[in-house]
């Protein structure tokens, strides 16, 4: 039975209650006391850690996630399951990689010489300049060759006559050689295309340098096949248009038929002498009757003159 000293039963149970209560938000109390110490530590690192420039380590944390696979169940595959990819799904990728890349054209020059060093023969023809030691011509930088006369740099003009003495093969074989000259362009290289006659013929579009993309190439060679053979020989305002290209040329190729005046070639000379002198390689077309001429306009510019006869001409 219980005493007078002893406190009832409810008394106690609320006292039980109290205390537990009292050590509970002691405890909270204590967590956030202790939270706070943390942050207040982890900023001060940080603090001292900015200004000490020196940045803060990341940590990087790795899950791993378990497979319910089996490496033998994952190499277990059937043949089926593997199959050879399809020749067309090989030449859409081809495409997509490289959707320029076009063959080169046959051509009856493609076993034409890439170097012309001096006195050297071509198709019959013979060639005379003066050439580096290396065997090329011209500024630094790619390497361009046309009808076997190769020269350095890294913008080249071609200047071709498209008169009406440059009907049926002549013409045919001027535009394969060229068309081929420029396939072999490195595409860091630029050119300009100029067909003359008594009147100039270019690209559309040239209105300066272009590069030597495979699809600028592409579209200027489907251009080429359409120049028509016509009207007299006139290739001085052709050279006119190309010394007044900035930056200038640093070769020129001259093709004709060999009918040009002296002084056309005269001309020529003299704005050569009033540009940045600039590498001019003559081609005298199934016809030298201005060797001389060219000869002399390829050896004051330090360029080459070379003969050339037409397959199938006579």
């Amino acid at each position: 039975m219980p005493t007078l000293e002893d406190p009832p039963i409810n008394d106690k149970d609320r006292l039980r209650k109290e205390v537990i209560r009292r050590r509970f938000w002691q405890l909270i109390a204590f967590a956030a006391a202790m939270s706070l110490v943390i942050h207040i530590g982890i900023v001060a690192y940080l603090h001292l850690v900015e200004r000490a420039g020196r940045p803060a380590q990341s940590i990087e944390m790795v899950m791993e996630f378990p497979t319910k696979l089996a490496v033998e169940e994952l190499t277990d595959q059937r043949e089926f399951d593997l199959a050879e990819p399809q020749e067309s799904s090989l030449a859409d990728l081809e495409k997509i990689l490289e959707p320029d890349a076009t063959p080169p054209e046959d051509d009856p020059f493609a076993d034409l010489m890439e170097t012309d060093v001096g006195s050297m023969e071509t198709l019959g023809g013979s060639g005379k300049g003066v050439g580096s030691e290396d065997g090329t011509l011209g500024g630094s930088g790619g390497a361009a060759s046309f009808f076997g006369i190769a020269s350095q740099g890294q913008r080249f003009a071609y200047i071709v006559d498209r008169s009406g003495s440059m009907t049926g093969p002549r013409l045919g074989q001027a535009k394969q050689e060229l068309k081929r000259s420029l396939a072999r362009l490195p595409d860091y290289a630029k050119f300009f295309v100029v067909f003359y006659s008594n009147e100039m013929e270019i690209p559309p579009g040239q209105t300066g340098w272009f590069r030597a993309k495979k699809s600028v190439v592409k579209k200027v060679s489907r251009w080429i096949n359409t120049i028509p053979p016509e009207g007299g020989t006139e290739p001085a305002e052709s050279f006119r248009m190309v010394f007044d290209l900035r930056p200038p040329p640093d070769v020129i190729f001259f093709l004709t038929d060999g009918r040009i005046s002296g002084q056309q070639a005269m001309d020529i000379s003299e704005m050569n002498r009033r540009s940045r002198k600039v590498v001019i390689n003559t081609i005298a077309f199934d016809n030298n009757e201005s060797q001389v001429l060219l000869e002399e306009l390829a050896r004051d510019s330090g360029g080459l003159f070379r003969f050339v006869p037409v397959r199938g001409a006579r």
